[in-house]
């Protein structure tokens, strides 16, 4: 019975898959979805680039002409965006310039395709025996749901899915085998085109031994190529700095972070906003910080489980970039699922545990209401309560609770104790262990 329930969970999760798929491109031919809303502003770049033009001057042009216009008035018609990466990515775009459009966009849809897809493989990396057959039905509607709740920025192409697709592998790849630079490449190379991305930075340092001194060296070179681009390119990172601002002064978009969220309601109010979502963000990055330390010590000492531990850490990581879009809680749906499936696991039983968690899922979609003024701040909310919730989780389970959890290795590989089975007692030659006795397997 064990074992035919199974076969029709991996039939379903395969029905799922296909369904999720195939609704992709089903939502774009019958017209109720946009889509490539972000790759257009880098085809807009690229056109730019071709007539010799600044790519930044050319949208803040056409921004400004947008809004002094009635259309700016209309709802129904989306604004046009200019093209916010620093200048230091200006000669890659130079290159892809030379290919016809049709080419790099089919070339970068695929690489797109897959990285979505690497995204959702690393998220089920983490998930233990007992959660398999739900998560494996959670797992494609992950991208149907960012951060939990019914979203389509999976269409809008933003390079960011690329980004965290790549960088999420290498962390993988770091856990496994102990190799982080090729992690470090990537994440200074991702901090070119978003700045921000570099509190990613905190994946191996709170992960992995000795990690602090070259993910510092990260860091400050991540740094040195962001502040070198007002030299190298003074007009350019000029017009940058100002597309940039126009974000938030005519696209109103602070983000979904608990800074963002307060600068968002500080500006609808008409009141000044830096200042304030600055003090705050330091108020709550401090004792995450603190949080994520205090966690990675009882990681580092065997108490948790990568499989527990690497969710929280990657909502924290999150957590800390001051300026949280909604495709950066993509990468965080599983883990956000796999927090919320242990709470409930935490008091509950089977069946319980499927109930509440189904209610609970129900219940974000209802609150929600597909409203894109509920939406921002719902997943705000939930992505900083299940971290709390998840890191109190870990605070205060015991390694005695656990039927699984990671030994301390060096931090070059995943090892996980678990008893010994009758097999490995005998060829090893011992005797029956002690109730709580042990024994790493490096897989």
């Amino acid at each position: 019975m064990k074992f035919a329930g199974l076969r029709v969970i991996r039939i379903l999760a395969v029905l799922f898959w296909i369904g999720a798929i195939v609704s992709l491109p089903a939502l774009v031919l019958s017209g109720k979805s946009r889509w490539g809303w972000d790759l257009h502003v880098y085809a807009n770049a690229i056109h730019s680039l071709r007539a010799g033009h600044d790519p930044y001057a050319d949208g803040i042009a056409v921004q400004q002409a947008f809004h002094a216009s009635p259309q700016a008035s209309d709802p129904t018609i989306m604004p046009p965006y200019t093209y916010v990466y620093s200048p230091i990515t200006l000669p890659v775009v130079r290159l892809v310039s030379h290919l016809p459009l049709n080419v790099s966009g089919s070339i970068y849809w695929a690489v797109y395709a897959s990285a979505v897809l690497l995204m959702v493989w690393v998220g089920t990396r983490f998930f233990r025996s007992s959660e398999h057959a739900a998560m494996l039905l959670m797992a494609p509607l992950a991208m149907h749901f960012p951060g939990l709740l019914s979203n389509n920025v999976i269409l809008s192409g933003n390079l960011a899915y690329i980004l965290y697709g790549i960088i999420l592998l290498l962390a993988w790849l770091g856990w496994q085998r102990g190799i982080w630079w090729p992690f470090y490449l990537a994440v200074i190379a991702a901090s070119c085109i978003k700045a921000p991305l570099l509190t990613l930075l905190c994946i191996p340092v709170f992960s992995a031994r000795k990690q602090w001194l070259p993910a510092s060296a990260a860091a400050c070179v991540g740094l040195l190529f962001f502040s070198i681009q007002r030299f190298l390119w003074p007009g350019e990172f000029l017009n940058y700095l100002r597309a940039v601002s126009l974000q938030f002064e005519y696209n109103h978009d602070f983000g979904l972070s608990p800074a963002g969220l307060l600068g968002e309601w500080l500006y609808a109010h008409h009141r000044a906003y830096t200042a304030a979502s600055t003090f705050f963000y330091i108020a709550y990055a401090i004792p995450l910080l603190l949080s994520l330390f205090f966690l990675a010590k009882r990681y580092g000492k065997g108490d948790i489980s990568l499989e527990q531990w690497a969710p929280v850490l990657l909502l924290g990581v999150v957590l800390l970039n001051p300026r949280i879009k909604e495709y950066d809680v993509a990468p965080l749906t599983l883990p956000l699922a796999l927090i919320a499936w242990r709470l409930s696991a935490w008091k509950s039983r089977q069946p319980h545990i499927t109930v509440e968690f189904l209610l609970f899922f129900l219940a974000l979609q209802f609150l929600s209401g597909n409203d894109a003024a509920v939406w921002k701040p719902l997943v705000g909310c939930i992505t900083t309560a299940l971290y709390i919730a998840g890191a109190w989780q870990l605070f205060v389970t015991t390694s005695a609770n656990m039927p699984e959890k990671s030994c301390d290795n060096g931090g070059n590989s995943i090892a996980y104790n678990r008893l010994p089975t009758e097999e490995q007692k005998t060829s090893a030659g011992q005797s029956r262990p002690r109730e709580n006795e042990t024994v790493c397997q490096m897989l």
